[in-house]
């Protein structure tokens, strides 16, 4: 009786998404589950499986998840209606698998945590702000071209690339050079939160917090293991940054080449406090050096793959 009422609240609830569903094309289903059996086995299974039925469609259509439809759009053109209507602002409870790793950051977070802080760091964002980190930048960028024009047998350059974009975002974000005791083991973390998520993310069984967690206990103790020390440094750049902030002379390890132009520091200082009941400032550090290294790694990589 309680599944049913639950089932009969659900299809109240959200009858004008339901019936929107039903008017779209969709992939043949199966009873019960939908079509869940298109996610069943590793990514490359779930991809190409998206694929061939995105190919198939004519740029709108819709999957069941059990009684739950995903709305898939194709066109770009739609896309771009969808990303830029007001009312498409509240992210989806699928946003909450992020959440384990990147807390509530304005990737993950609702609407109206969202918008505050979306407000508060668009300064940084701004082209003409941006344009200050472009020596930042330059030096990484001339720095991994040196790495990669010295001759050397086919190799695997993933390290390199990694150790450029990580310099390039955390310099954007703290407008100072920071320096890490082992690169390959922060590689490694980003590396392992991000294949989790994808799994996370396709796996609809896993979307379940403690299923999660109870299955991938071991890998999640060892990720938040590496955030943890990523933390410890994070953590300790805002605070040298404070002190220079105030006026305080550096101690003599201190790094005080500061790049102009606003960054996710300056915007932290001028809207305290650091944890709030609904946002932590180190949400959106990680959030933004995990997000800007990983789509650098894939733009580079895949243009040198490109390229041959």
């Amino acid at each position: 009786v309680l599944l049913l009422t639950m089932y009969l609240r659900f299809r109240w609830q959200y009858r004008h998404v339901l019936a929107t569903a039903a008017k779209l094309s969709c992939p043949p289903t199966l009873p019960i589950i939908g079509n869940a059996h298109l996610f069943f086995g590793d990514i490359t299974d779930v991809t190409k499986n998206l694929r061939k039925i995105s190919s198939n469609s004519d740029g709108i259509f819709c999957f069941w998840m059990g009684p739950i439809p995903f709305f898939v759009i194709v066109d770009p053109a739609d896309i771009q209606i969808v990303l830029n209507s007001s009312s498409m602002l509240e992210k989806d409870n699928l946003y909450s698998v992020f959440r384990v790793f990147l807390g509530n950051s304005i990737f993950s977070s609702p609407v109206h945590v969202w918008k505050k802080y979306r407000r508060l760091m668009n300064p940084v964002m701004r082209p003409s702000n941006v344009e200050h980190f472009l020596p930042a930048f330059n030096e990484v960028s001339r720095k991994l071209t040196e790495q990669l024009s010295v001759s050397s047998p086919p190799s695997d350059r993933t390290n390199e690339i990694f150790e450029m974009a990580v310099n390039g975002s955390t310099r954007s974000i703290f407008s100072r050079k920071i320096f890490y005791d082992n690169m390959k083991e922060i590689k490694f973390g980003i590396d392992s939160v991000g294949k989790l998520l994808i799994l996370r993310l396709f796996k609809f069984w896993l979307h379940f917090d403690w299923l999660f967690k109870l299955l991938y206990w071991k890998e999640l103790k060892e990720s938040f293991k590496i955030r943890d020390k990523c933390m410890d440094v994070i953590s300790q750049e805002w605070k040298d940054g404070a002190t220079i902030k105030k006026g305080e002379l550096p101690g003599e390890n201190q790094n005080t080449d500061r790049l102009s132009g606003l960054n996710l520091v300056d915007v932290m200082f001028e809207n305290l406090p650091i944890i709030s009941d609904d946002h932590d400032w180190m949400d959106e550090f990680i959030t933004m050096i995990v997000g800007a290294t990983d789509t650098i790694v894939s733009a580079l990589s895949f243009l040198l793959f490109t390229i041959g």
